[in-house]
């Protein structure tokens, strides 16, 4: 007699024999380069992925790009609700945010959970926001962010989501703001915009600054785990300046940038008076709206006349501008897929990048 035989049982043996059962059933229900159990994709291989990315697609120009999960950033009362609402203005009518950045017409829907209606109603009138924007409030059922519900909300209509702020929409739930599991949401929303095909822009706080004025802002500053920052695409940042070069001088900044220049900041001048927002000009050694877009045109204008592969120092210097923007503008150009790059072996370490308008025969 065995051992079974009294009621002994081998469990790793036992355990082996299930799982190579169960890895048989697997292979024959599975074969290889099919879609793998629970839902999970097939790999898909880089040259399929470069061919499904499509060109920078700009709601305001250089501002506010699609399918991307943007953070805006201001301290209490520094006017980052009426900013919002200056940008879904310009995108309802598609006139210029700022007076200066063309943004392209849409439908634009706003998810207020900080103002009541009421108050909104009265700042949307003084400003005179565009009659082409749809408000959700707390009272409408919106008073926590539930990714399902702004899905089914959004469907294929509209073409930009603002949330004000996510301070409101996330708290009240197991998790501080302070955890980094506060921000797992975000992560989702970020997918959300990629999957609509449209920028979601969502409104925090900055933290108060430690000793005196704030001077200058910067990552550490957003409010909360580091996480936030880290499930955004781009950040961008409003505060008052402390050295006011003119009355209301406020400093609009990118703190990070996958689509904006990070480190870019605009002087932006603010109206007590119609709570509405102006350009008033650019940080230093930036250049202007104006400026880059001059840069732009000479680049192409230059690539175009030449008819051959150019690096940047060439390119600089025919079109008077520094190497630093030259080179900026040309990563744009070429991320647009306006222009295209050939590497240029230079010896050992780092290649010189030719730049030209077209192939080269």
């Amino acid at each position: 007699m065995t051992l079974e035989d009294f009621g002994y049982v081998d469990i790793e043996k036992k355990q082996k024999l299930q799982n190579q059962h169960y890895e048989n059933q697997m292979h024959k229900k599975f074969k290889i380069g099919s879609t793998p159990p629970n839902n999970v994709q097939k790999p898909i291989s880089s040259k399929d992925l470069k061919l499904i990315t499509k060109k920078v697609d700009w709601i305001i120009d250089k501002i506010i790009e699609r399918k991307n999960l943007i953070l805006l950033a201001g301290e209490s009362s520094s006017g980052k609700t009426s900013l919002m609402y200056a940008m879904a203005s310009a995108i309802g009518e598609g006139s210029k945010f700022l007076n200066t950045f063309s943004a392209k017409k849409g439908r634009v829907l706003f998810i207020q959970a900080d103002e009541s209606r009421s108050n909104c109603a009265h700042k949307i009138k003084i400003i005179g926001v565009s009659n082409n924007i749809d408000f959700l409030f707390k009272d409408g059922g919106f008073d926590k962010l539930n990714i399902q519900k702004l899905s089914e909300l959004i469907g294929n209509y509209y073409d930009i989501v603002f949330l004000d702020s996510i301070t409101t929409l996330l708290t009240g739930g197991k998790y501080s703001y302070k955890d980094a599991e506060f921000a797992l949401p975000l992560y989702k929303l970020n997918d959300l915009a990629s999957e609509k095909n449209i920028p979601i822009i969502f409104s925090s706080h900055l933290k108060k600054p430690e000793h005196g004025e704030r001077i200058n802002v910067n990552k550490h500053d957003v409010m909360g785990n580091q996480s936030i920052y880290s499930a955004a695409s781009d950040i961008w940042s409003i505060h008052k300046s402390i050295k006011p070069n003119f009355e209301d001088h406020f400093l609009f900044t990118c703190l990070k940038g996958r689509n904006c220049d990070e480190g870019s900041l605009l002087n932006i001048q603010g109206d007590q008076e119609t709570f509405k927002w102006y350009y008033h000009s650019s940080g230093k050694n930036q250049l202007s709206p104006k400026e880059e877009n001059l840069c732009r045109s000479k680049i192409l204008e230059l690539l175009k006349q030449k008819n051959d592969y150019l690096d940047v120092k060439d390119i600089s210097k025919n079109i008077g501008f520094s190497e630093q923007h030259t080179r900026r503008i040309l990563r744009h150009l070429f991320s647009e897929e306006i222009i295209i790059r050939q590497d240029q072996k230079n010896g050992n370490g780092r290649p010189n990048h030719l730049y030209s308008h077209k192939k080269i025969n």
